[in-house]
């Protein structure tokens, strides 16, 4: 799993709790097992872009993606 994969397992869990959503409520309304949410954001299943999209508008959020160009390539 990498450092940006985590980070955006991170979010959706603390969206989730800021948003006091359980996670099988978020399970039952996004049409998912509880089982198979959990492990999405735990990182045993794939946590897609679309999915985290999806869970984060539950929680009034909306997913955000931007690119920077790192300064340390010439």
């Amino acid at each position: 799993m990498t450092p940006a994969d985590e980070q955006l397992r991170s979010h959706v869990r603390s969206a989730l709790i800021r948003a006091q959503i359980s996670q099988a409520e978020a399970a039952r309304q996004l049409g998912l097992s509880n089982k198979h949410l959990n492990q999405m954001i735990t990182g045993r299943a794939p946590l897609t872009l679309a999915w985290a999209e999806r869970i984060l508008a539950l929680t009034g959020m909306r997913l955000v993606i931007g690119l920077a160009h790192d300064t340390a390539q010439p």
